[in-house]
């Protein structure tokens, strides 16, 4: 354990190594990667890897955690050191007769205008996920397919990742359950880039109530970018900040959420009030989608 000591005033800060970790499994015992996990006591998170284990820094016993993986049902519990945590499978219906139509894909039909901005986010070492809400609409009917995903990034490392989600909105418009069970794992590189994720294979059509696509940071050494500290009451901590940076891009009224804490947030209640004047006075993420038929 490293100290090093601040004295400002009659306030002392300390950095130093304090963590609680555990596993995280579903209900045959198996372990679960690309969890997102909420200390919703502080400013930390964590993602579990390939063996469902996490560590959450600056962490103590006793303390709420928030839990939430693609497929899953989301859980808020107590922390214990070395705990072993069961995640519960979302029961979803499927119909074994159901005819499967596959798309022709002779129509391809982009929205949501995404586009490279010199204007980011970041959300340093927490594993926030923002999602933007696209409306089926009249316009589209004719290419119902979710064909690709696009996701605009700065990202200061060579080989990062993060994970892409699609979600349906809930009885309240909020992002809900995942259409898929399995976690998108998109790898990045250093540098801004358009990236385009493939979805057709998946099969997917464009929900009667729309679709949220959302990026979720992973916290993990790959995307490791840059030691920063952080303050937790009187205690100065280390930690990483993570890539990437999502490209955001200016608009006048956005429909896009932020999950912070275990829970989902309107973007527009992170508008500076200055900026309220202004004509397009929010940030959305820029995230596109190309449709087919």
């Amino acid at each position: 354990m490293r100290f090093l000591l601040f004295i400002t005033g009659l306030i002392t800060f300390q950095i130093q190594a304090q963590q609680v970790s555990g596993v995280v499994v579903n209900a045959e015992q198996e372990p679960i990667p690309y969890v997102n996990i909420w200390n919703m006591d502080s400013s930390a998170g964590a993602t579990t890897d390939d063996n469902g284990c996490f560590s959450i820094p600056f962490a103590e016993e006793g303390e709420e955690i928030a839990l939430w993986a693609s497929g899953y049902e989301r859980q808020f519990k107590e922390i214990t050191a070395s705990d072993t945590i069961v995640l519960q499978k979302i029961q979803k219906e499927v119909n074994p007769d159901e005819l499967i139509v596959y798309p022709e894909k002779t129509l391809h039909h982009t929205i949501g205008e995404a586009h490279f901005e010199n204007f980011y986010f970041n959300p340093g070492n927490l594993p926030w996920i923002f999602a933007r809400y696209f409306p089926n609409e009249k316009e589209i009917r004719h290419v119902q397919y979710i064909d690709k995903a696009i996701v605009y990034t700065k990202s200061m490392v060579a080989e990062g990742t993060f994970k892409l989600r699609l979600l349906v909105p809930d009885e309240n418009g909020c992002p809900g359950d995942d259409l898929l069970d399995e976690p998108i794992i998109v790898p990045i590189k250093r540098g801004n880039k358009k990236n385009k994720i493939e979805l057709l294979h998946h099969n997917l059509k464009m929900p009667e109530e729309g679709v949220f696509v959302a990026i979720e940071w992973i916290l993990m050494e790959n995307n490791q970018a840059r030691l920063n500290t952080f303050v937790k009451k009187t205690t100065l901590f280390e930690d990483y900040r993570y890539a990437p940076d999502m490209v955001n891009n200016h608009v006048e009224k956005s429909n896009s959420y932020r999950y912070i804490h275990g829970y989902w947030f309107s973007n527009e209640q992170f508008v500076d009030e200055k900026d309220l004047d202004k004509e397009k006075p929010y940030a959305d993420p820029a995230i596109g989608l190309i449709l087919s038929n």
